[in-house]
């Protein structure tokens, strides 16, 4: 990052990763970063009230994991260090699609696994340890937003202003003041309510129900598992006769994270027979055979949600100044398709682009000075979400259970276009290859259209009607 002047104070709401990682990018344009956050974090890497998706299978997907080696260039040794592993997309991997296994081979295309409380501290001990212009504050609670004028005489704010946030601590109030406030505390964030009593209007949402649950639970392997040719298996549902999913993955201390997820209100059960059972209903029989002969080390852990959310800040005619919406607090997406940490990421690259060109245009103006920003970065991070939210809406709607608005001609048609790209995976390397880019958001859905997979669709089908 090019050295800019820094001044004033930036505020992030919400201490899990995609406040760290906005934190981490405004570090770089302001004198002081308060970090707040509701939970108190555990010493060492382990769960807490705040992430009860905690204790679930997390991939970073591939941009993700590039995004955020640059942020902290010391976080994949790291990690590394404490036990994750480094996985090859590809030749590491096996899915079972409804057409039969995907392709395996060297892709060049790695990920690191582990739990998401490992990389959480990880990244946390990156900032205390190198960023010396942050500060958290632990146990602490945001429960509104003061609009107004700051308590700095000389600086000018109408009643669009957002200057600061009110804060309970210990059961004492308090209001901290900044030049900007980003609210990153999640999909159930209170940033609407709060919107709406300072007499702002009520963003419009968009809402993608698809009534799933997982449960999930850590196992060590035995020998007789013979996992020796793979370190990640993905068995993925079946549209229309099968909303089974199942997962293994690798974590530290040799352990593995075993998920089960049910789309349409098919929930997985939380005790052990259920668990197993389910399981044994997937569309392949080996996660079942993987478990069956596994030592469990954990308890099963149940999680259900809703499905995807976006609130759009962006459609709002009279927005709040100093305020934006970050990470799930503006687009919340299906945890099934693992896109949350890596749309933060993202996330955490428009803040810092946009807030570099803001200065660039109002001619390197004090920072402080931002009225417009807001705006002009929901626009940019909206338009940005829009791909992840095609991406991962697209299951959801193939399926009759799921609650939505009806989508538009031109995501229907890729929608379907690209199942059939993914439905190639067994036979064609390129289809393969490229339908991994583009979930695993290195590239946009064009890298579908490649003339070769187009032949192979094509073959494909005169094969099918010849039958």
């Amino acid at each position: 990052m090019e050295k800019i002047s820094k001044e004033g104070k930036s505020i992030v709401i919400g201490g899990g990763i995609a406040g760290l990682l906005a934190s981490r990018v405004l570090s770089e344009h302001f004198a002081d970063v308060v970090l707040i956050e509701k939970d108190h974090y555990p010493e060492n890497a382990g769960p807490r009230n705040g992430t009860p998706q905690a204790n679930h299978v997390h991939v970073l997907l591939m941009k993700g994991k590039q995004i955020l080696t640059e942020l902290f260039p010391n976080l994949e040794r790291n990690l590394l260090d404490k036990g994750a592993h480094k996985i090859d997309l590809l030749a590491d991997a096996r899915y079972l699609l409804k057409t039969g296994w995907a392709m395996s081979f060297d892709s060049g295309m790695y990920t690191i696994a582990c739990t998401r409380q490992l990389l959480e501290h990880t990244i946390r001990n990156e900032i205390l340890t190198h960023y010396t212009n942050i500060e958290i504050l632990e146990d602490t609670r945001v429960t509104g937003l003061v609009a107004g004028k700051n308590k700095k005489e000389d600086e000018v704010n109408d009643h669009r202003t957002i200057v600061g946030v009110t804060t309970v601590f210990q059961n004492a109030q308090r209001i901290v003041y900044g030049q900007l406030i980003v609210d990153a505390s999640g999909r159930n964030c209170e940033t609407s309510n709060w919107l709406e009593k300072l007499g702002f209007e009520r963003p419009p949402e968009t809402k993608v129900n698809s009534y799933i649950g997982y449960a999930t639970r850590q196992f060590r392997l035995r020998a007789k598992n013979n996992h020796a040719n793979w370190k990640v298996m993905i068995i993925l549902t079946q549209p229309p006769d099968n909303p089974r999913m199942g997962i293994i993955y690798p974590v530290e201390k040799d352990l593995w994270w075993v998920g089960i997820l049910g789309i349409g209100k098919t929930y997985p059960p939380t005790v052990e027979e259920g668990f197993l059972d389910f399981a044994r209903r997937l569309a392949g029989s080996e996660i079942y055979e993987a478990i069956k002969y596994a030592d469990p080390v954990s308890q099963i852990y149940g999680y259900r949600e809703n499905g995807s959310r976006q609130v759009h800040y962006e459609k709002m005619k009279n927005g709040p100044e100093n305020f934006i919406a970050f990470g799930d607090s503006v687009s919340a997406f299906n945890p099934f398709y693992g896109q949350g940490i890596t749309t933060a990421a993202i996330g955490a690259t428009i803040l810092n682009k946009s807030l570099r060109d803001f200065r660039r245009k109002r001619e390197r103006k004090p920072t402080k000075d931002l009225i417009g920003f807001a705006k002009e970065f929901q626009k940019r991070i909206a338009k940005v979400n829009s791909f992840p939210w095609l991406l991962g809406t697209s299951e959801d709607l193939r399926w009759p259970t799921t609650e939505s608005q009806s989508p538009n001609l031109f995501t229907r048609l890729i929608q379907k276009y690209s199942n059939h790209v993914m439905l190639l995976g067994p036979k064609s390397h390129i289809a393969t290859i490229s339908f991994f880019e583009m979930m695993h958001m290195v590239k946009s859905p064009l890298v579908l259209f490649h003339p070769k997979i187009i032949l192979d669709m094509i073959l494909t089908k005169i094969m099918n009607i010849q039958r």
